[in-house]
């Protein structure tokens, strides 16, 4: 009966012995469960610097460690994706042409702020989700992209929108990587080349019209000469004559040529050399120059300076080249018994020259244009008082370069006024 018992109460002990272990395990998962849900919890909400501070052996502490170690692969995951995603935020701010991404259903990707401007959509607005068919407001450059999103092949085009804006528009097919058929999406490459298009017409307009320009006095030139030597029995009045022409068209052909050789000059920005010019001397080689054609035309040439000490940082020949292109137009266009005034004033900042004149005047029309590359109001006038169509063009260069700026005021049979105005300090 007592080993009975005693077998009873073995058993009964070992029983409480295993209660107690289990209930203290219980107690110990209980509170790891609690600290691995608080931390799952904060690892959530972002706060990836959360960890585990259990000290537990065995697999309790396997798990720890294993689950520490995953929420800092974790958090140096997120941080890589974070600056990666960074600098290609970075980098296609700093891209001058609109940049999209798209997705084979037309869903975008990625966007920097250049193209959120030529799609008309908001800065401030998310469109990264948005379908293009209603992110993209520009219906033209909607069209585009819509007929090209997808293809296997890259495509470029050019449109020109209703402001008279053109945008070349490229778009490359992205491929699913290590495979060289399966198509996922577009990139897409908005590029504003206004200024270049006018540029290549401008350069197009400018040789087709030196090439005429240059063109007549050789072809006069040519002509006469030709024949003076075929008729060797000329009387001397006539051959004289040719030949005076065949001076004339000389001197206009140096003239263009000339002119032509200095606006390049003007362009070439690099080759510019800075200095002070006193605007009194200038101006007085310049009235030296033209007194005699005033007087030939009994013109009344007048000037007035505000101060014969002013100067202006820049080249000498620019300067002399403004005030004798805009004071020998005045003296050319203006009548026999007219009256041209040259008035030279400033302020703190800028320098102002005004030439005025009392002639032809210019046509309403015509205004806006008298500073293109050969353009003349009165193309048989013009050649007649020797103007090779460069003059104004050279001037407005010139003026240009200066960070200066050119205005005119005129009036049909009433005259004219140029107002140019000139930073006292070219930065």
């Amino acid at each position: 009966m007592n080993q009975i018992e005693n077998i009873y109460f073995f058993v009964m002990l070992v029983s409480v012995i295993i209660t107690i272990i289990s209930l203290r395990y219980a107690i110990t998962i209980k509170r790891y469960l609690e600290r691995f849900t608080l931390v799952s919890k904060k690892v959530s909400n972002k706060e990836l610097h959360a960890r585990l501070n259990i000290s537990a052996k065995g697999e309790l502490g396997e798990l720890t460690n294993n689950f520490n170690s995953m929420i800092e692969n974790m958090s140096d995951t997120i941080e890589e994706v974070e600056y990666k995603h960074l600098q290609l935020k970075s980098i296609l701010k700093s891209i001058s042409h609109g940049i999209l991404a798209i997705d084979i259903n037309g869903n975008i990707l990625l966007i920097n702020d250049e193209a959120k401007k030529i799609i008309k959509s908001d800065s401030n607005q998310i469109v990264e989700g948005k379908n293009i068919a209603y992110a993209i407001k520009e219906e033209k450059i909607l069209k585009v992209i819509s007929k090209f999103r997808g293809s296997n092949t890259n495509e470029t085009t050019k449109i020109i929108m209703d402001d008279e804006t053109v945008y070349k528009i490229k778009v490359d097919p992205v491929y699913l990587q290590n495979t060289v058929n399966v198509i996922i999406g577009s990139i897409i490459n908005i590029e504003d080349i206004t200024e270049k298009v006018k540029l290549e017409n401008m350069r197009s307009d400018f040789v087709a019209n030196v090439t005429h320009e240059l063109k007549t006095p050789l072809t006069s030139i040519s002509g006469f000469v030709e024949t003076l030597k075929l008729n060797e029995n000329i009387d001397p009045s006539t051959r004289s004559r040719f030949l005076g022409i065949i001076e004339s068209e000389s001197d206009r052909l140096k003239r263009l040529i000339d002119d032509i050789l200095l606006l390049s000059s003007i362009e070439n920005t690099e080759s510019r050399v800075l200095e002070k010019i006193n605007l009194y001397n200038t101006f007085n080689e310049v009235k030296e120059m033209l007194s005699f054609i005033a007087k030939s035309k009994d013109i009344e040439f007048k000037y007035e300076f505000e101060d014969e000490s002013l100067c202006v940082e820049s080249n000498r020949d620019y300067i002399k080249q403004v005030f004798l292109n805009l004071t020998e137009n005045a003296i050319k266009y203006t009548p026999d018994h007219g009256e041209v005034k040259v008035i030279v004033s400033s302020n703190d900042e800028d320098i102002f020259i005004n030439v005025i004149d009392n002639g032809i005047g210019i046509p309403k029309d015509d205004i806006q244009r008298i500073f293109e590359r050969f353009y003349r109001v009165d193309k048989a006038r013009s050649r007649d008082v020797g103007g090779t169509g460069l003059g104004l063009a050279i001037t407005k260069h010139i003026i240009k370069s200066l960070h200066g700026k050119i205005e005119v005021k005129s009036e049909l049979n009433k005259g004219s006024e140029f107002i140019v105005t000139i930073p006292k300090k070219i930065s």
